[in-house]
């Protein structure tokens, strides 16, 4: 069927739920406040469920506790030590250097040794 349809079959309604504004939720939640009534009452008379009530409550609680807290900084000031020269790190003792060849020689040097002559220790082992 082409053309406009003179049966619609869908019909908008508009939406039931409401929307409460910050001053109608905080004078609900000062009547619940009331100790001569119970949150359920307080959310009967105003035809809502009391556990959005009871949410309200705590939400509002916990923008007191925010709002209580003091800011928190936007950066932390960080103070770290200039970099440390060579020369100054220079160690007590040597490390050793160990190198395990596949032809199961193994040789062992100071890091202190010449690489020129590592080298040269190495290939002689390895053409062996």
């Amino acid at each position: 069927m082409s053309g406009p349809m003179l049966n619609p079959t869908h019909v908008v309604v508009a939406s039931t739920r409401r929307s409460w504004t910050r001053a109608q939720k905080q004078a609900v939640l000062a009547e619940a406040k009331n100790s001569a009534t119970t949150v359920s009452a307080v959310a009967r008379r105003h035809g809502l469920a009391p556990s959005l009530l009871f949410r309200w409550r705590r939400e509002a609680a916990d923008a007191e506790r925010t709002a209580a807290l003091p800011p928190q900084p936007a950066f932390v000031p960080l103070c770290l030590p200039g970099p440390v020269s060579a020369k100054s790190c220079e160690c007590t003792q040597p490390g050793i250097i160990e190198i395990e060849l596949a032809a199961g020689h193994r040789l062992r040097a100071d890091a202190s040794v010449d690489i020129g002559v590592l080298r040269a220790l190495v290939e002689a082992l390895v053409d062996r």
